[in-house]
């Protein structure tokens, strides 16, 4: 027996709101008919399901924010975990990449202040080097490793701000998940003391919103997380690492 006429509109697959429609609230006893309107959709729920049952519809949703908002904050830990680890690989290559280039510094200054005695031992970070040209090729060998130091340097940059990025995303989802669960039980109520609700349709597109892209987020973070172990793993190496020209390293000791 139909209680009562609700005039609401439901979202479409677009999430845009359309007009109204008669929504109607029925009673127990049409359960299996109610449900022979459930379709296999992305929320188990098809239009003409909220339609029929909104109290059902809006349960379905409230699971579903439940449900996002448990997967959310795991994502959220294991985003800052990798952010945290990433961080700390910055760290250690920015002041790898720091001695490096104090090292070429002060093997430049080195070099030139030898130039004109060639043949005699030279003295350097605690080595001897028994001549001029081996002590070159040292040299050489600290600038060859910079190309690969910067590489590596730039690369670990760019993963620990795409981390950050995705953490500010799913720390904005999860707020969003909590806005739109506070927001369902007084949608409940409304419909069990049987109130019209001449917002439900925009209340419905919003919540179908935060779904769909908290949903897109967490495969976002899945994907990102695998690459992240991936490029950070210690075993791996450029299969191509850069490689400087001797002409660039000649106009770094000369210029």
């Amino acid at each position: 027996m139909l209680i009562k006429t609700l005039a609401i509109t439901v979202a479409t697959a677009g999430l845009t709101a359309v007009g109204y429609a008669g929504l109607t609230i029925v009673s127990p006893t049409t359960a299996t008919t109610i449900e022979s309107f459930v379709r296999d959709s992305a929320l188990g729920w098809n239009e003409a399901a909220c339609v029929s049952n909104a109290e059902g519809c809006l349960n379905s949703r409230y699971e579903k924010l439940s449900q996002l908002e448990r997967s959310i904050g795991q994502s959220i830990q294991a985003i800052r975990g990798e952010f945290d680890k990433v961080a700390s690989l910055v760290s250690e290559q920015e002041l790898i990449a720091g001695k490096n280039t104090a090292f070429l510094e002060q093997g430049r200054a080195t070099y030139r202040d030898r130039i004109a005695s060639p043949d005699q031992p030279i003295v350097f970070a605690g080595k001897t080097y028994p001549n001029l040209n081996i002590f070159r090729s040292q040299l050489e060998l600290l600038y060859q490793e910079k190309a690969a130091l910067e590489q590596s340097l730039a690369s670990a940059r760019e993963l620990r701000g795409k981390l950050k990025d995705r953490l500010d995303a799913l720390m904005i989802q999860a707020g969003q998940i909590d806005l739109a669960k506070r927001m369902v039980p007084g949608q409940l109520q409304l419909v069990k003391a049987n109130r019209a609700l001449s917002d439900f349709s925009a209340n419905v597109a919003m919540i179908d919103g935060i779904i769909r892209g908290s949903e897109a987020g967490i495969g976002q973070t899945e994907q990102l997380i695998r690459t992240t172990r991936d490029l950070a793993a210690p075993s791996k190496s450029p299969a191509n690492p850069p490689r400087a020209t001797a002409e660039a390293f000649q106009n770094f000791l000369h210029n």
